[in-house]
């Protein structure tokens, strides 16, 4: 699906659609292309998270910002 859009001097510019929701059989998947993506990036903040809780308690100097438990 093409968008027209109008610019100023009132004639239309086609929008090339950058990316469909629609698979090969013509369903919709846009729910389930959000719910990977939201999955996703909440994977990689955990592992961002991870990553420099350990790299805080393996610096000298950064230790103290840490809890023990």
């Amino acid at each position: 699906m093409n968008l027209l859009v109008r610019n100023s001097n009132s004639f239309f510019l086609e929008i090339s659609q950058i990316l469909s929701f629609t698979d090969e059989d013509g369903n919709d998947n846009m729910k389930q292309v959000i719910e990977a993506n939201y999955r996703q990036i909440k994977a990689d903040v955990m592992q961002i998270v991870e990553n420099e809780m350990e790299r805080i308690k393996n610096d000298p100097n950064l230790q103290h910002l840490i809890q023990k438990q």
